[in-house]
């Protein structure tokens, strides 16, 4: 046998064996996620639990979830939801609302990149869309939370999970959604997204510590 033949196999031999361990190899977190922390009444907000259907939480496969409804101070209506992954490695990896929109009957009208406010001046690149359906259009900020930090591309979501796979990290991750009405008379879309940076002041310091991805 040739010595570039036999190269090519001990190169596959080697590549597999340590693909395989990748897969298997796993940190676990130090804690799950506690959505406790996430207060329902904080400065004006009133909010309640609510769930989807049992299939759609089989098909989304996270560890720990919460969908909430709030009403703000003028009673808008700002829905929360946050799906944990303890790993991603075993089948139960993030699914994109880029992908379950349309599935849902949901028509994605426009999809930006935007630089969301947050307290003490830190700032996320996130995922801002214009979504429709039967007339009703709604504003959804979404982003990816890991121990890298925001991510806002599920390619991002992916080279996360490679690199924290080869440096044995844990591979945790979990996804931060909220949609709210789009009102012509409250500034269509740009009220809208002040809105939602006004509920994020509020709340995103108690999102943070449910999660465990900080000390």
């Amino acid at each position: 046998m040739k010595k570039p033949v036999v190269l090519s196999v001990v190169l596959l031999l080697v590549g597999g064996a340590f693909g395989n361990f990748l897969r298997f190899a796993d940190n676990p977190p130090h804690r799950p996620a506690h959505f406790g922390e996430i207060p329902y009444e904080e400065d004006g907000y009133q909010g309640e639990e609510h769930r989807f259907s049992e299939y759609s939480y089989e098909i989304l496969k996270a560890d720990t979830t919460t969908l909430r409804l709030y009403h703000g101070p003028s009673d808008d209506s700002y829905w929360l939801f946050i799906a944990y992954f303890d790993s991603q490695k075993y089948g139960s990896q993030i699914h994109s609302p880029k992908h379950c929109l349309p599935g849902g009957g949901w028509q994605i009208l426009h999809h930006d990149p935007y630089d969301l406010r947050l307290p003490d001046g830190v700032t996320k690149r996130v995922n801002r869309l214009v979504i429709a359906d039967r007339g009703r259009r709604q504003l959804m900020l979404y982003w990816f939370e890991t121990r890298g930090g925001a991510i806002r591309s599920e390619f991002g979501l992916k080279w996360d999970l490679v690199m924290n796979s080869l440096f044995l990290r844990p591979t945790d991750a979990a996804i931060v959604r909220l949609t709210l009405p789009i009102d012509e008379e409250q500034g269509g879309v740009r009220g809208a997204t002040e809105r939602a940076e006004e509920y994020f002041n509020v709340f995103y310091p108690d999102i943070q510590r449910a999660l465990p991805f900080t000390s």
